[in-house]
This record gives C-alpha cells, sequence and structure tokens, in this order.
C-alpha cells in the first residue's frame, strides 16, 4: 500500500475501491461508481491488450465498465451485506499539483442510495 498525497513521475500503482451495502435489509440494482481521477495521472486500460476478452466483467464482479480519459464508470448490483471491491490500474504521468476528486457511489433508480469520499489534492514529483 502507497500513499498518494506524493508520488513519483512515473509510478505505476492499483486503486483499490471497495464498495458496501450496509443497508441490512435491501439488495441493489443498478449501483454507477464514478471514480475520476487527477489531471495528472493516466488510466491503464487493461481492455486495449485483451479487447475479445469476455470473461473481464465476470472476474471483476461487475456488469459494465467505461473506461474514459479521465474516469472509470463501473455499474453493478450488490446484495445486502455484501461489498465489493474494483480495481484500476494507473500512473502517475505529469509532474504538478492536482486535485483529487471524490470518488462517487450511487443506485441508479434510488436516490437515497449514495456515498462519496472526500476530494483531496495530489502531487505528481518529477
Amino acid at each position: 500500500q502507497i500513499g498518494i498525497t506524493r508520488l513519483k513521475q512515473g509510478s505505476d500503482f492499483t486503486a483499490k475501491v471497495t464498495v458496501s451495502n450496509i443497508s441490512g435489509t435491501s439488495d441493489y440494482t443498478d449501483i454507477a461508481l464514478t471514480h475520476i481521477v487527477p489531471s495528472g495521472w493516466e488510466i491503464y486500460n487493461e481492455r486495449m491488450e485483451n479487447p475479445d476478452d469476455e470473461d473481464t466483467a465476470t472476474t471483476m464482479n461487475y456488469n459494465y465498465r467505461d473506461i474514459r480519459d479521465d474516469r472509470v464508470l463501473t455499474y453493478f448490483n450488490l446484495k445486502r451485506g455484501e461489498a465489493k471491491t474494483f480495481d484500476i490500474r494507473l500512473q502517475a504521468s505529469y509532474a504538478g499539483t492536482f486535485v483529487l476528486p471524490a470518488i462517487q457511489v450511487e443506485a441508479m433508480y434510488d436516490t437515497s442510495v449514495q456515498a462519496r469520499t472526500r476530494a483531496g489534492e495530489v502531487t505528481v514529483e518529477r
């Protein structure tokens, strides 16, 4: 485990985000996890290596994943008491100080089910 507030330029690392259903009474479907990364980081898209790998969604425990330039959107279901961890490979690519956006998770069709982390700041050093 590494601290992300100060990273050396060129460092490769994996972000692990764990989402838990703590309701105790409800199974949730159609959960959306929005993980926006700081401008100084790049997302490693593993599907570029194996575009025909159909087992990825099954082994990663999600229904669908959309990888964009600055964010990863992951969609999944979560039974009561269940927790799922999602990995994203990243690289600290550009030197500077950047905003670390909050990570957000929400039920797409139930506005009462949502959570988010705090935003912060990260520095990528030469």
